[in-house]
């Protein structure tokens, strides 16, 4: 059951930081909503994804024992700040979305008032 998890966890983090890190292509698409951007806070949150992936496994195999406690600490700690940094870019991305959403639905309106 360890290994199952692990692989999943390894998949999706892996999966999400190539999802994440291929260039946007240079045609934008026609039926992308107008407040789709780049957002270079998505590339640093695969990465981060990613690591999160890895370490995660090889904490579970190798620091998870907690034998010596200060680098099992240190460790988790270490993950910890990981998990904050990654919500702090998720709500940096959706004041973003929240703002250009806005501003798409104010333009709406001036446009609709002509």
């Amino acid at each position: 059951m360890q290994l199952f998890f692990s692989i999943a966890i390894l998949t999706f983090g892996i999966g999400c930081a190539v999802v994440y890190f291929r260039k946007p292509s240079a045609q934008p698409r026609s039926h992308a909503p107008a407040f789709v951007g780049d957002r270079p806070w998505r590339r640093v949150g695969a990465g981060i994804c990613a690591v999160l992936a890895v370490m995660f496994v090889i904490g579970v195999y190798v620091v998870d024992v907690p034998q010596r406690p200060a680098p099992y600490a240190l460790y988790w700690l270490v993950m910890l700040g990981l998990v904050v940094w990654l919500f702090g870019l998720v709500v940096k991305d959706v004041a973003h979305t929240r703002r250009s959403l806005d501003r798409r639905g104010i333009e709406r309106k001036t446009e609709s008032n002509r």
